[in-house]
């Protein structure tokens, strides 16, 4: 499961939206956030471009032999 994390784009950098799965400690980026980003910048933030590009490549890979999306109950 991923979930959205607002995050700085860099150190120092704009806030924008990550991809992080839920099980992981960095972004699909590779980020680890650890700055907080105030409400009001999350809302106009926007995306992290290699996080969208990861995660689409994600959502349309064929699952994995061993996942439970591919064994029959």
């Amino acid at each position: 499961m991923y979930e959205m994390c607002a995050g700085l784009e860099e150190p120092g950098g704009a806030p924008v939206w990550h991809v992080m799965a839920k099980s992981e400690a960095r972004t699909l980026c590779g980020r680890r956030l650890g700055q907080r980003v105030d409400g009001a910048s999350a809302q106009r933030a926007g995306h992290c471009s290699t996080c969208m590009t990861l995660f689409g490549k994600l959502m349309t890979a064929p699952p994995a032999v061993n996942s439970p999306a591919t064994t029959e109950g």
